[in-house]
């Protein structure tokens, strides 16, 4: 029997049924996700990349491009799970 909780940790190819309902947050198509944990809410996915660049000093004045920042942040999203068309896993990857 297989068993979600099994595909912890794992990469997982997921397809949205509402792909538009992540575009706040800057996912924009199904595709290959880690699954990082679930809940009775749905699913937890890590997300590809979130990256945050300094342009203004702390008192909001701009910053010259030499001198600016890029910071990744590592970051997790919820599916909801009528938001989860299909699944797939690859048990011996």
């Amino acid at each position: 029997m297989i068993k979600l909780e099994n595909f912890i940790g794992d990469i997982i190819y997921i397809s949205f049924r509402q792909l538009d309902r992540f575009k706040d947050i800057g996912i924009s198509q199904n595709g290959h996700y880690k699954l990082k944990g679930y809940d009775q809410l749905g699913l937890w996915l890590e997300h590809p990349g979130i990256l945050i660049k300094r342009v203004l000093d702390i008192s909001g004045n701009p910053i010259s491009l030499k001198d600016q920042t890029e910071e990744q942040v590592q970051a997790d999203f919820m599916v909801h799970w009528d938001n989860v068309n299909s699944l797939l896993h690859y048990p011996d990857r």
